[in-house]
């Protein structure tokens, strides 16, 4: 087996990022980083020493990127240098560039451009997600008369056009005005809003046809549809819903991590997007015993054995800090299924699975709370 050692890019999606440097090195797989600018959070844990070059901010560029695996090599002495699929816009960046990466024995454990854009690309997901008789939202091109909706772009942007990548929640005339702020409608559909108790579903297709499946309850999530703050691993992945989501992974051949986000209505689980890369709560993965990063590791050849762990539902995953962001900023969090009451009397156990309150993060923690 070729050796092989892991490259991460860290900034962007730092929480499913820092989780992934905590099985690395766990599982005592070689890893190094490459910041993103100065004020990376990374150089606040114990992982800077992991760091082996810094990019200009939120910058890529094959050239670079070519010689940061040489280092790596060279650092190392591996035959290939893997890099972490962590965010979309790396990932979208690494597809472009797969015929050059693969000449330079640089592996990434992503799907082919084609099937990746199908499942990011949220209305193309979709559509593709009706036409399988799974449930979806209702859509419309035209701006809805009826509130709440959802403004989202019908393709990624890649970081070239001036395109809001995040969904733009519309519950009011107020919230409407954000449609100013954008400088193209027609780069944009609009989605009925669906209410109701809110999971991911957690899957690894490895290449050989092999499939885990895992799932998180989300509990209390940052204003405006942005990170989840407090979620709990569930037992949601045996209903039937996943069994048509499976299927319509293997009809396009895909395989890879994805997360597809789901809301139940009270009849149905709909489907409200799904993203093929890491995810922000990524450290329920490990606190948990999900075999997700285990199932990606040896499927891509950073590790050729695993300990099989008993999955342990219900337990928490925490970001105190993003709670503290939405209260400074004078917003509200959305609680699912989930009071203020039972968030007091669980705290204590919520502190405990903070991802950040740990010795390798710690000074991410204290200055999120000073």
């Amino acid at each position: 087996m070729d050796s092989k050692s892991v490259l991460i890019f860290s900034g962007n999606n730092q929480r499913a990022v820092i989780a992934f440097c905590r099985y690395a090195k766990t599982e005592q797989i070689p890893f190094d980083i490459i910041a993103n600018g100065d004020d990376d959070i990374i150089f606040q844990t114990s992982y800077s020493q992991n760091v082996l070059g810094k990019r200009a901010k939120n910058e890529l560029e094959i050239g670079s990127l070519l010689d940061y695996c040489k280092k790596v090599r060279q650092k190392r002495n591996v035959d290939i240098v893997f890099i972490l699929p962590s965010t979309e816009f790396l990932n979208r960046f690494l597809l472009s560039n797969r015929r050059i990466l693969l000449e330079n024995h640089i592996e990434f454990g992503l799907c082919d451009e084609k099937t990746y854009s199908l499942i990011s690309d949220k209305y193309k997901f979709s559509e593709f997600c009706r036409s399988t008789g799974i449930p979806v939202p209702k859509d419309s091109f035209e701006i809805p008369k009826k509130f709440p909706f959802v403004i989202k772009p019908k393709l990624y942007g890649q970081g070239l056009s001036k395109i809001n990548e995040k969904p733009i929640l519309v519950f009011s005339e107020n919230d409407l005005k954000k449609i100013d702020r954008l400088e193209n409608l027609s780069e944009y559909y609009f989605q009925e809003y669906i209410d109701g108790s809110s999971f991911y579903l957690l899957f690894y297709f490895s290449k050989n046809g092999g499939i885990s499946i895992f799932s998180q309850e989300n509990l209390i999530q940052q204003d405006a549809g942005a990170s989840m703050i407090l979620a709990q691993s569930s037992s949601i992945h045996n209903q039937e819903i996943t069994q048509k989501f499976i299927q319509a992974f293997q009809k396009i051949r895909f395989s890879g991590l994805v997360m597809v986000e789901v809301k139940y209505d009270g009849q149905n689980f709909v489907m409200i997007e799904a993203n093929p890369r890491l995810w922000g709560p990524s450290q329920l993965i490990l606190d948990s015993n999900m075999s997700l990063f285990d199932d990606f590791s040896l499927d891509n050849g950073l590790k050729d054995t695993r300990v099989e762990r008993a999955y342990m539902p219900g337990v928490f995953y925490f970001w105190s800090g993003g709670l503290i962001s939405n209260l400074n900023e004078e917003k509200t969090p959305k609680f699912y299924q989930y009071s203020k009451d039972q968030f007091y009397m669980d705290y204590h156990k919520l502190i405990a699975s903070d991802i950040y309150l740990k010795n390798d993060t710690l000074k991410i923690y204290l200055n999120e709370h000073n």
